[in-house]
């Protein structure tokens, strides 16, 4: 990523130019979405914004999140759809489209994609993450990025790293070993800056083994930069900065959402007194500046922004991205027919999820819209209401009234905003009572039951053997509803295969024994994520990593494997044994050796998508390096490629494989443990509580949790809330938000009153979960941090120093 011979001339006059106070305001954000400007010298401010799934533009600065206060565009599937696929090329057709709505917008950076492991089913944000798998997650990635890019507009990868729960992400520590921070929560970072150079990189909320990632010099310098070689500019999310001299002296470039002067008046004293280093300064200001330059510059390639081909895209990725569950021959429908349709999403389609991603669409199509287009008779109740938990006894007996023997009903359902977003975990994968009690007395009627699920992550199936057949759009972006009725009537078949394990509930899953127990997450389970874990536990789960059924069956034959230059080249065939036109999904696992070093069973090296004519027969080939099959080893803190027996699986899921075929590794080393007996012993299966080896493992003890309940800068709200000063806080904070949730849900029903329910709910349920310190970072100044200071000096019972603080006598 050099710069252009005039850029670079560019910033080196800009260098000599540029005082220290300007040189610090442009390594900060102004009006929380531009970067700042220096009007005298003609450097202009660049405009960022979400999405991954679509370009949230707000109408006015300030950081509103309602959907009211943006500007409308597409709102494609969310990354758990478009994961499903199993077809990156979708990922490049959605990064070309929003490239081309951010152009039209005026928008420089796309704060996409985000990248982070499904470690637990249970956090809210999951659906905006790919998968439990780096290779998954990486290949969607590294195509959305390289398509944006292209395009001339910036984008940036987040988050970096190990952020995978939601109530502690502002005050969290991840505590993960060496070889599962490498092998799985930095491996899609790693492969997305090597082979699709993003612009930026966005740090994540959390600390990584006691230090926040803002200030972790390891990961930002030490990793990103001189290992990997990224020249781009790393940036916080919205509050994340921790120590903006210690973040600026790790590595940490962009401190957003910025206008803090606190922060800008630290880095000129601290170069000032020759604690930071003015070329630490200088280096990060050339980044930032290469940045700005070439966004400036950058050519626009000449393709105009198209709203129903984005719409039709939208549509495309929604139905190849549906997975069928399960299906007992209830599906596909016959369209002459009458149907019973039960349930709000019918009408209210769920497309998206609720926080900083949320999409005003250009249009929407429900469920409804699509059937009454095709002419589909149906008999509709309500049943439920979406946006409460509670269940209503009236909708429900009309609904189950409505159903006559012998009926096919098409239950919608799912989760909601209120169960499901960022800013807060789940607390089960139980869906609503609302919901469940209702599935099940139409299920008592004896009617044929098909679910179609709108969820961004997996759910409790305990009344799946009642069911005919169980269709899971996830989230399908704003033509959804075109998707679930070609996929109902058999206009098109099902594809889409799941890129998470379904667990029968969240206890199953391999981090359930720590999991948001707290402020420090214990990664105990080390490598054994999603599938990895379930394979050697051999427990059983709902659905396994890439399950999906379809309206015809494949088969696969000659297998064929060979070997060149340390790249292996996997053949085979794929015939559809059905009549109808198809996709399948072949994955490509290959079973570890039983070396030295514990490992996975098996782990996901290629895959595939590859449309099949009914009766024909197809060939795929994939490939994948034998260097991809090394472990990280902590004693020479590198990668081990190590000779052995291995074996090729393909498969139409983690748990049906159908053809298998020996590899020999000879090219790599002999290798021996560099864990203690203790270790290797404890970590031979994946553990279902927190062993005793754990912190053998890590190499070091593990501090005790904090247990802190006054009020300081590192503490959660909801965590002081007993102290005075926290309940002051809370309850200033909340008061606001909580006015705002009333109104809305004293508003008639509508789509406004949903679109402001969920706002609302989303900022209500995510400020008690703040710190002081991500309250004055994320407020662009709103909350002076000198301010924040004296509040929790007041709290631990110094009221004089507070007051003084405050009120400015006490700033630093």
């Amino acid at each position: 990523m050099t710069a252009q011979p005039t850029v670079a001339l560019q910033i080196d006059e800009l260098l000599a130019l540029l005082t220290n106070e300007e040189k610090a305001r442009l390594l900060e954000g102004s009006k929380s979405w531009n970067t700042a400007a220096v009007e005298r010298l003609g450097i202009p401010s660049l405009y960022l914004t979400d999405g991954p799934h679509g370009v949230r533009k707000v109408r006015s600065t300030g950081g509103a999140f309602g959907v009211s206060d943006n500007v409308p565009s597409t709102a494609f599937p969310p990354a758990v759809t478009l994961a499903s696929t199993w077809e990156p090329a979708y990922a490049t057709r959605m990064g070309e489209a929003i490239a081309c709505e951010a152009i039209d917008l005026e928008v420089d950076v796309v704060l996409a994609p985000g990248v982070n492991i499904k470690r637990n089913p249970l956090c809210g944000r999951n659906f905006e993450y790919f998968s439990e798998d780096p290779l998954v997650s990486s290949a969607f990635g590294a195509a959305f990025v390289s398509a944006v890019e292209a395009h001339g507009v910036a984008t940036s990868v987040k988050h970096f790293a190990a952020n995978s729960n939601e109530d502690y992400r502002f005050v969290g520590d991840s505590i993960v070993d060496e070889r599962a921070l490498r092998e799985i929560y930095l491996r899609q970072f790693e492969r997305i800056v090597r082979d699709a150079r993003p612009s930026t990189v966005m740090c994540a909320y959390n600390a990584i083994n006691g230090v926040f990632s803002s200030d972790n010099r390891e990961l930002l310098t030490g990793i990103l930069r001189d290992e990997w070689g990224f020249d781009g500019v790393v940036m916080t999310d919205w509050g994340a900065t921790h120590d903006r001299v210690a973040a600026l002296a790790a590595g940490c470039d962009l401190d957003m959402p910025g206008d803090t002067v606190h922060n800008r008046r630290a880095i000129i004293d601290a170069v000032r007194s020759g604690r930071l280093a003015q070329s630490v300064l200088d280096e990060a200001v050339r980044r930032m500046l290469t940045l700005i330059l070439r966004r400036q510059h950058a050519p626009h390639p000449p393709v105009a922004h198209d709203p129903a081909a984005h719409a039709s895209l939208s549509s495309e990725i929604a139905t190849a991205g549906a997975v069928l569950l399960s299906n007992d021959g209830a599906l596909p429908l016959d369209p002459s027919a009458e149907v019973v349709v039960v349930g709000e999403l019918f009408e209210r389609m769920r497309f998206q999820g609720a926080g900083s991603s949320l999409i005003n669409p250009t249009s929407v199509v429900t469920p409804r819209d699509a059937f009454d287009d095709r002419g589909i008779r149906y008999r509709y109740a309500r049943g439920y209401r979406s946006l409460s938990a509670e269940r209503d006894r009236v909708l429900e007996d009309e609904a189950v009234a409505t159903v006559r023997p012998g009926a096919t009903v098409l239950f919608f359902g799912g989760l909601s905003d209120l169960e499901e977003s960022e800013g807060f975990d789940r607390t089960s994968m139980r869906m609503g009572e609302n919901q469940t009690a209702l599935l099940q007395r139409l299920i008592d009627t004896g009617a044929r039951v098909v679910f179609v699920m709108f969820a961004g992550a997996p759910v409790e199936l305990p009344f799946e053997d009642g069911l005919a057949a169980i269709l899971d759009l996830h989230l399908p972006g704003m033509h959804g509803g075109e998707a679930a009725a070609r996929l109902l009537f058999g206009e098109a078949i099902p594809s889409g295969k799941l890129a998470e394990t379904w667990t029968l509930t969240a206890e199953d899953a391999g981090s359930a024994a720590d999991y948001d127990r707290g402020p420090q997450a214990l990664y105990y389970e080390s490598i054994y994520v999603g599938y990895r874990h379930h394979d050697l536990t051999g427990r059983r789960v709902r659905y396994p990593f890439g399950h999906g059924l379809s309206y015809t069956t494949y088969s696969y034959s000659g297998l064929d494997v060979s070997v060149n230059a340390g790249t292996v080249t996997v053949r085979a065939r794929v015939t559809n044994d059905g009549t109808r036109d198809g996709a399948e999904i072949v994955q490509l696992y290959v079973r570890n050796n039983r070396g030295r070093v514990f490992k996975a069973d098996k782990e996901l090296r290629a895959f595939t998508r590859v449309e099949v004519p009914a009766g024909a027969t197809v060939p795929i080939e994939m490939r994948f390096e034998l260097d991809d099959l090394a472990y990280w080893d902590v004693a020479t803190h590198d990668w081990v490629l190590e000779n052995g027996a291995y074996e090729i699986l393909l498969a139409a899921s983690a748990a049906d494989v159908r053809l298998a075929a020996p590899l020999i590794v000879s090219c790599g080393r002999e290798s021996r443990s560099p864990y203690s007996p203790e270790v290797d012993a404890a970590y031979a299966t994946p553990p279902t509580a927190i062993p005793a080896a754990f912190p053998a493992l890590l190499g070091r003890e593990i501090p005790p949790q904090p247990t802190s309940r006054r009020l300081t800068m590192e503490t959660r709200l909801i965590d002081a809330r007993r102290s005075v000063m926290g309940a002051v806080m809370l309850r200033l904070v909340s008061g606001r938000v909580r006015k705002d949730y009333t109104a809305a849900l004293a508003m008639p029903d509508s789509t406004e009153r949903d679109a402001r329910v969920k706002n609302a709910h989303f900022v209500l349920r995510m400020m008690p979960f703040q710190s002081l310190r991500s309250m004055v970072m994320s407020s662009s100044g709103a909350l002076p941090d000198h301010v924040a200071r004296g509040i929790a000096d007041i709290a631990a019972w110094r009221p004089l120093r507070g007051i003084r603080t405050i009120l400015g006598k006490g700033r630093t």
